[in-house]
């Protein structure tokens, strides 16, 4: 939204992209006149606006009778006489999210990382060139040195000594200057070990799609990457141990003690 202002007496006109700072310029403008304003929609919300509707330019009796005559299933009129083109709007979005999908689906079969980057690696920006010969910048995951070792120790206790995610985060707890914590509240907490436990990417490969709307989905609609697209803080094996110690103490939820790879 676009506010320009406008005074008769001296021909002052500045424009403010926000209606408030339009508002306390007007209140400093020191002149006779008083400063008239007027706002102008963006060019994104005319744009929307041009998608959704197609305004009509017939009077309200003939609105009517189209209304009764020609209204189907994928023509509608609101009160105002504009024709809602329903057909026309889903096509678009399906195409759209399926193009969004696609590309999602390229840049982590490519290794890329999408996202903030998990606990124990740093996001490395590189400037890579797509088939179409146009240069981007991507993100790939690279090992952090302050926070590695307390990846590899949260697996250490998990797989091997089968600790409970609330004691590894007492231990952390007990040496945050060792054990950095991921979240601003400088504490570990379960919650917190587990989502490291139970991330795939910690064995080298990138993953995309592990949950639906926040509901997790099957391993086989995971999107993986090929193996060691980026450098791995444990082994695979280590890994499926570590899920592995979930079928040992019931009271625990579950995790994932399969991965789309497991039969590789």
């Amino acid at each position: 939204m676009t506010t320009r202002l406008y005074c008769r007496e001296c021909g002052w006109h500045p424009k403010f992209r926000r209606k408030r700072s339009a508002l306390r310029a007007a209140a400093r403008h020191d002149c006779t006149g008083t400063p008239v304003a007027s706002t102008r929609p963006s060019w994104w919300s005319q744009l929307w606006t041009n998608l959704w509707t197609d305004w009509s330019s017939t009077s309200a009796l003939d609105t009517d009778a189209r209304m009764d005559d020609q209204t189907g299933d994928d023509e509608l009129l609101d009160a105002r006489g504009n024709r809602i083109q329903w057909a026309a709007l889903s096509a678009h979005h399906a195409e759209t999210t399926r193009r969004a999908r696609q590309a999602m689906v390229e840049l982590v079969r490519a290794g890329y990382q999408i996202g903030p980057p998990p606990y124990g690696y740093r996001a490395l920006r590189i400037r890579v060139t797509d088939p179409s010969g146009h240069s981007r910048l991507r993100a790939v995951l690279v090992p952090d040195w302050q926070t590695t070792a307390a990846v590899k120790q949260v697996f250490t206790w998990r797989a091997d000594h089968g600790l409970t995610f609330a004691v590894i985060a007492a231990r952390l707890n007990s040496d945050p200057r060792q054990y950095p914590p991921p979240t601003p509240s400088g504490q570990w907490t379960a919650k917190t070990v587990r989502r490291i436990v139970t991330n795939p990417k910690y064995v080298g490969r990138q993953v995309w799609g592990r949950t639906v709307a926040g509901r997790p989905v099957s391993v086989e609609q995971w999107v993986t990457s090929a193996p060691k697209v980026h450098e791995p803080l444990v082994d695979e094996r280590t890994f499926r141990r570590a899920q592995a110690a979930s079928a040992e103490q019931p009271h625990e939820a579950p995790t994932m003690a399969q991965t789309p790879w497991s039969a590789v």
